[in-house]
């Protein structure tokens, strides 16, 4: 590797710090798993898998690719701080208002999805949760976005990982020792969220907001934010569509096991979102800049890193998957096999580089939505195909190669509009 620059340290010791933040995060995520696993059962974290799944999707639609947004024209315009509060309250607000619409569907029709699509009444009860906390999803997922905008990484870090998870678990044991059960390991997780939106907002707004304008109307803001919100939107599906359609062809305890296999075949995302986290800004300054030769430097640079840290994480997980996975009890350990097809995938995006990111940060956010857009739909077919037969091994085997056609692709324009590769 040539010799680093000055700014790529300060990028490497930040991600260094942000994957400190995430290795907290993953783990009280885990904590999460097994507290549910093991005081509620498999079953009931496969319900909740499930729903949280949904929310989160719907939550992404309803961003209206805003948070992406901000990263992108704050970082091309270098905005300032107040600029980008100003810029931040206009997302905010046509967010909110646009999310009356998933909220009137979800309470009207969780009978509906409840009993007809998924065929368990027992899920009424998380889709009205849903209903109430799903602008809290919103707003917390914008504010997120926004903090790494403006380069408040530590703050990011502490609304991210430390405080909804933490107060997730206080939650979850409060309301097993009130033997509460079922739907309100949701609610435990609704109520974590409005908690930390409330800190953020906090810290985030001054009591007296100044009057500094910019020069994006609302409506400029999310004619730039729509082909981020699709490609947003079916980057998650892609991830989560498999368990969705398990949601309709399994049982429950199914879809718990192949959770845990995801959940734990990610940790091998832990280096590639950290990385991503701090670079992504810099992307945006320096395409905004015109800078091509210093953001193909760091591009490669990243990707370097990203694929020699992966690889060493994505072995253990492989060959240590029976141990690790048996710290769920030994139900869990039937998802050995979709834990190695999970973590074959990660090293896939690993070896790739930061391919989506790199296209939204630079004028080609309509090339990732079309990518997207494909791809989950070769996603959902092959779930379709492959589930009835082969279970959730089958739905892991979609996602793998679905995960490499995506990032194939993706690296192909990146060169084709960038002028160069960005694979390890």
């Amino acid at each position: 590797m040539n010799l680093l620059s000055d700014s790529f340290k300060k990028i490497i010791s930040s991600s260094g710090v942000n994957f400190i933040f995430r290795i907290f995060g993953l783990g009280t995520s885990f904590l999460t798993t097994i507290i549910i696993t093991r005081l509620f059962g498999v079953g009931t974290y496969g319900n909740y898998a499930l729903i949280f799944t949904i929310a989160q999707a719907t939550a992404i639609i309803f961003t209206l690719g805003i948070p992406n947004t901000l990263i992108k024209i704050i970082g091309n315009h270098n905005f300032s701080h107040k600029k980008a509060k100003k810029l931040l309250i206009k997302g905010l607000k046509a967010a909110l208002a646009i999310s009356l619409i998933p909220m009137l569907f979800f309470y009207f029709g969780a009978s509906m999805l409840s009993e007809d699509v998924f065929n368990s009444p027992k899920l009424i009860n998380y889709f009205l949760i849903v209903t109430i906390a799903l602008p809290l999803f919103v707003v917390h997922e914008i504010f997120l976005y926004f903090l790494i905008a403006t380069k408040n990484f530590m703050k990011y870090n502490f609304f991210m990982f430390i405080v909804p998870n933490v107060l997730l678990i206080a939650f979850l044991v409060i309301f097993y020792y009130a033997d509460k059960t079922g739907a309100f390991t949701f609610l435990a997780f609704a109520m974590a969220i409005l908690l930390t939106v409330l800190m953020e907002a906090f810290t985030i707004f001054e009591i007296k907001p100044d009057k500094e304008q910019i020069p994006f109307t609302t409506l400029a803001l999310l004619k730039t934010a729509s082909p981020l919100m699709f490609s947003g939107l079916f980057l998650y599906l892609l991830n989560w569509t498999d368990v969705i359609i398990l949601g309709m062809m399994v049982e429950d305890k199914q879809i718990g096991i192949y959770n845990i296999a995801y959940k734990v075949g990610s940790v091998g995302f832990l280096v590639i979102v950290s990385i991503s986290t701090i670079i992504t800004p810099r992307i945006a300054e320096l395409y905004g800049e015109k800078n091509m030769t210093e953001l193909k430097k760091l591009v490669h640079n990243s990707t370097r890193l990203i694929a020699v840290l992966s690889v060493p994480i994505v072995v253990v997980l492989i060959f240590m998957r029976g141990y690790i996975l048996s710290f769920f009890g030994t139900e869990a350990i039937a998802g050995g096999n979709t834990l190695i097809i999970v973590s074959l995938g990660v090293l896939f995006s690993a070896m790739a580089g930061n391919v989506d990111q790199i296209l939204n940060m630079t004028n080609n956010q309509g090339v990732l939505r079309n990518i997207t857009i494909i791809c989950f739909f070769i996603n959902a077919a092959l779930n379709l195909a492959l589930i009835p037969q082969y279970g959730i091994e089958g739905s892991a085997f979609a996602s793998l190669l679905t995960n490499v056609l995506l990032n194939f692709v993706c690296v192909y324009y990146v060169k084709k509009r960038l002028g160069f590769y960005t694979l390890f």
